[in-house]
This record gives C-alpha cells, structure tokens and sequence, in this order.
C-alpha cells in the first residue's frame, strides 16, 4: 500500500502532527502506541518509560514487532492466538472485554497484566491502549482462590496484602495522603491469643473505615494500613483504637494486654520501609502503650 505524503510526515517524530499527538498522549499514565498498518509509529513517554526504550527504531531493532513484548501464557492474549498475527489488533478486539488481557515484562523484567483496548480513528491507523491491571488481577486470584482472608483471624492474609500493597501507595498518592502504619501485638501465651483472634479482629474492624486494612502479620502480632494527614492523626487514631476495641460488645478483651507501634510515611518512602519503621516502635514499646517513631 502506498503512503501519502500526509500519512508519510506523520511517520516522522519530529512533524508537527505528531508532536501534537504526543503532548496529549504523554499526559496518560497509561502505554499508548499508535499503529499506522499494524506496525509502531510513535509511543507514550510511559510506554518509553516501562521498556526503557527511547525512540520507536530502537523498540523494533530491540524487540521486532510490539506482540513480541507479549508473555506467551494460556492466561492472556499472545500472538500465538492470533488467527492473523500482522492483524493481531482485529482478533484481540474480537474477544470478549474480561479476555482482552495481556502480560508483558518491563525492562526490569517485572510482570505486568494489562487490560488492551484498540481505537481506529482513520484507516490504516489504530491507537492501541494498555492499562495496567496488574493489582486488580492479583486480587481478582487471590479472592477467587480463598487466601485474601486469614482463617483463624478474620484479618487480610500477610501474602495478600503484600502482593496488593501498591495500590494503597496509589492510593495514597491519588488521595495526597501518607500511609500510616500500626503494628499491634498481643502480649499474651500463644493460646490465650489464639482464644481471643477473631474477637480482636472484629473489635478492631469494628471501629476502622473501609479503607483500613488489618492484616494478620505473624502468630500474635497485626498491621493496621491506614491513610492520614499527619503524624499527629496517626497517633490519636491508635490511641482511640487501643481503647475502644475494649469497649462493649468486646469487654472481653480487656484482660487481654497489647502494645502499639506506629509510625507514617516520609516523603516518597516505600511501604516496606514504612512497616519497619512501625516494627521498630513496636518493639520499643510497653505493654498497653504506644511508641510513635
């Protein structure tokens, strides 16, 4: 097919056109691709940014063509279930929405899954869309597999809130939070805790927001993620917490002795550290006290 001179200056990441295209598409956070006859023209600076790689020449010599970026698992879309591989974008638009899914690896050889959608706006060019679903998708099989939820407790499963913790970061950074963090352990026999899980995981997510996550962290020990505005909120907050949890209808807790750790995100400090931060205040602390750090 020959290209015009129109569709050949679009071609080109210098033309004017493009450059227009590109203001609008690099404010996404999503990887966008424009295809002009199946094949790359121009990319997003967050698709750039997830290969690391700097021009649409480099991709190619680099990769070969874009569904050579796609993990070629029976989970998602992949080449290999094109029945036209150069006209891949028509057969994945075929499939249902849910099966519209594909994985691909960033340049640190992470995994990602993203949901594609696929736009033509003019013939011979389609914008193809991916957004990343990965958090959603690692929820979605966890549920669907029965270990989001600790059975002896009631709370999150420690493994389901680590393999889901970035979106509380996203969270966090959409809603212009800090994360905050509460360790809480239960200062009795390991029986006697046991005897009183379930009452205290009620208790707790009783009086916290839908939002909160209580997660069950070790054999007598939980993690209470939760969003705030200060330091100073976060400590109030696990102060009201280390009493109401005791109040009616679970007055029988209060034989039962805990202490607090808590502690809240610095600037741009990953939630791991975070946690850490809270383990240290935590083992700094007195029975039925909380140790702020």
């Amino acid at each position: 097919m020959e290209i015009s001179q129109d569709e050949a200056y679009l071609m080109h990441e210098d033309h004017v056109c493009s450059q227009l295209f590109l203001s609008v598409i690099n404010t996404q956070k999503n990887l966008i691709v424009l295809l002009h006859n199946n094949e790359p023209i121009l990319f997003n600076q967050a698709f750039i940014d997830f290969n690391n790689t700097p021009s649409v020449k480099h991709f190619l010599r680099e990769f070969g063509s874009l569904p050579n970026r796609f993990v070629p698992h029976d989970s998602y879309f992949h080449i290999g279930k094109a029945s036209n591989p150069h006209n891949w974008t028509t057969d994945l638009m075929e499939l249902p929405e849910i099966d519209r899914i594909i994985s691909m690896l960033n340049y640190r050889i992470e995994p990602h899954a993203f949901s594609v959608s696929a736009l033509t706006p003019s013939d011979g060019y389609t914008i193809v869309t991916f957004t990343d679903i990965s958090q959603d998708l690692i929820k979605r099989i966890m549920i669907e597999n029965d270990v989001s939820i600790d059975k002896e407790s009631g709370a999150y499963d420690k493994e389901y809130f680590v393999h889901t913790s970035k979106s509380f970061q996203e969270a966090a950074l959409f809603n212009k939070k800090l994360i905050a963090i509460t360790m809480i352990e239960l200062m009795s026999s390991d029986s006697e805790a046991e005897h009183y899980l379930h009452d205290f995981s009620f208790s707790v997510k009783s009086n916290i927001r839908q939002s909160d996550m209580l997660v069950r962290w070790g054999k007598k020990t939980f993690l209470l993620a939760y969003l705030v505005d200060s330091s100073e909120n976060a400590l109030n907050f696990s102060r009201k917490l280390l009493t109401v949890m005791r109040e009616e209808p679970f007055q029988n807790l209060k034989t039962l002795s805990m202490r607090l750790g808590t502690t809240v995100q610095t600037q741009n400090e990953d939630i791991s550290s975070i946690i850490s931060r809270a383990t240290s205040a935590l083992q700094q602390t007195l029975n039925s006290q909380i140790t702020l750090l």
